[in-house]
């Protein structure tokens, strides 16, 4: 048959469907999580990689629901924000089990890993310093009621002086003005390697300055050389992987209104919804919803892409 004259046929939903749910899926994830980092250069000179866990609320069988736990890079104005890697927490576990599973067989040598406060303990202080040659911002909160209570004693004493680092955002129709106080430590409050501690007051306020809310975090980090600044500006990205990962995943695939849980369907469905996110950041785009609809009326739009 003249080649010319072949033309491709793709693939029906059935088929498909067959070959996600028969994929390796933990394969797929390695190899989608190392070709993003190669292509994002997100390893050079103070990266950082968030860890946060993520339910499929629709994704049910027999072993429970499915909860996936992800390692992404932050944005920066000059690096795309892609997730390195993905693993499902097994049942009966949580995702402050995983750290070890989740990181194993990945070299994040000199990245700043920030994490909420179900990861703040002793053995994940360790394992990120002395086995990964990483360091550490992770957040203070009640679940560790010694820590907390060395951390406030701290901030307390800490915020009766000016704050170290003021940054204000006027968005949607609010005004966000975030204060940072730090001061070093020395692992005097019961984490290894904690070197320095902050306190991050966030107040919220209309378009005309009236108060609206105010938050306060305390968090603590290895790393001696952070600036107010710096805490301030990783602590604030670590909680953009809820608008860059979890939020474009549900509202833009509606992840977790679908009721996929046959094999390895869901997770590898999950994975291609994280390579395509990957690349829209590694392009630049930012209107997801909008690219999403575009691709999916005219499918070669996403050839350019991938090439």
């Amino acid at each position: 048959m003249d080649a010319t004259a072949a033309h491709f046929i793709a693939p029906g939903a059935g088929t498909l469907r067959r070959v996600l749910i028969r994929l390796d899926a933990q394969e797929l994830d390695r190899t989608v999580g190392a070709w993003l980092r190669a292509h994002a250069a997100c390893d050079e000179t103070s990266w950082a990689i968030a860890l946060d866990g993520k339910d499929l609320n629709g994704a049910w069988n027999d072993e429970g629901r499915l909860v996936l736990f992800s390692a992404m890079t932050h944005r920066a104005a000059d690096r795309a924000s892609v997730v390195l890697g993905q693993i499902a927490v097994p049942e009966g576990t949580t995702e402050t089990t995983q750290v070890r599973t989740l990181l194993a067989n990945m070299d994040i040598t000199g990245a700043l890993v920030t994490a909420d406060a179900a990861h703040t303990c002793a053995d994940t202080a360790r394992y990120l310093v002395e086995d990964k040659n990483a360091d550490y911002l992770l957040t203070i909160k009640g679940n560790r009621p010694f820590l907390h209570a060395a951390a406030v004693a701290v901030g307390r004493a800490l915020i009766g002086g000016p704050p170290h680092d003021v940054i204000e955002e006027r968005r949607h129709g609010r005004i966000n003005r975030w204060s940072t106080w730090v001061t070093d430590i020395n692992a005097t409050i019961g984490l290894p390697y904690a070197a320095r501690l902050a306190v991050i007051r966030r107040d919220v306020a209309d378009p005309v300055g009236r108060p609206l809310s105010k938050e306060i975090a305390i968090v603590v980090t290895s790393r001696a050389g952070l600036t107010a600044a710096d805490i301030s500006c990783r602590t604030r990205g670590h909680w953009g992987i809820e608008n860059l990962e979890h939020r474009p995943r549900d509202t833009v695939w509606r992840e977790d209104d679908q009721q996929a849980y046959l094999g390895n369907g869901p997770r590898a469905v999950a994975t291609l919804r994280n390579l395509a996110l990957g690349l829209f950041s590694l392009h630049g785009i930012t209107k997801i919803k909008e690219t999403v609809q575009a691709i999916g009326r005219k499918p070669l739009r996403a050839l350019p892409l991938i090439t």
